[in-house]
């Protein structure tokens, strides 16, 4: 089921607003939909002006996208940082991959298991240089994780990876230690399908994460034995 309610979800991205429709996934789940295509030219002027602004210091030598909707992302980034070439991850085999090196994925919008391919000619690309890694939306974190899997196995060195909308924090368990490398330039909650209306998952806004270490910190604070005088 994805079917679109009459609701949209107002984001922040890049500090200017924006409506995102909200989608239903099946009978209890739903998203506000990025679909960057559709956003226009401006739009993307403006996220890949803020991207490149935001990882210039760390002098990327290379740009990495993920197909379908990361590919405008990373002409955009790579333009603004003044890169003539960028690598683009695919998601259905062509002829020309039949050698490519392939890591499995699970998106958030699709039912059925993913795969994301290396073309083996862009491995010279890669292959001892510094790499930013860009995408759309990151939500599971699945996508992005195999990605920086294939940059890697091909030799590049990941020096941070950049998004336009976070969604959710599952994606911080699938990075682990590379979450901290993630920058995204705005953050979407999951949204729980309740009496026919979506309603913000509150485990998955913004502040959330920080909370929940707060938290879990003062916990162990207060169940932390005294030592013995």
């Amino acid at each position: 089921m994805r079917l679109e309610t009459v609701r949209t979800h107002e984001a922040k991205i890049a500090g200017a607003s924006v409506a995102l429709p909200i989608v239903q996934l099946d009978a209890r789940k739903a998203i506000a939909l990025l679909m960057v295509i559709d956003m226009g030219i401006r739009f993307g002027d403006r996220v890949g002006e803020a991207l490149a602004a935001h990882f210039a210091a760390l002098r990327p030598e290379i740009v990495v996208g993920s197909a379908t909707l990361g590919i405008p992302v990373a002409i955009e980034v790579s333009r603004r940082l003044g890169i003539d070439h960028y690598v683009i991850l695919q998601k259905s085999p062509k002829f020309h991959l039949a050698d490519a090196l392939v890591e499995e994925v699970r998106s958030v919008t699709s039912t059925a298991p993913q795969r994301l391919l290396l073309d083996r000619r862009s491995v010279p690309l890669l292959q001892g240089r510094r790499v930013l890694v860009v995408d759309d939306v990151v939500a599971t974190g699945s996508s992005m994780a195999a990605a920086l899997r294939l940059v890697r196995r091909a030799g590049g060195c990941v020096i941070g990876a950049g998004t336009i909308l976070t969604e959710g924090h599952a994606w911080r368990s699938a990075l682990g230690d590379d979450a901290a490398l993630l920058h995204g330039l705005g953050h979407i909650p999951q949204f729980d399908m309740i009496e026919g209306e979506p309603v913000a998952d509150p485990a998955t806004v913004a502040d959330a994460f920080v909370e929940r270490r707060i938290f879990l910190k003062a916990q162990t604070t207060q169940t932390r034995k005294p030592s013995a005088a």
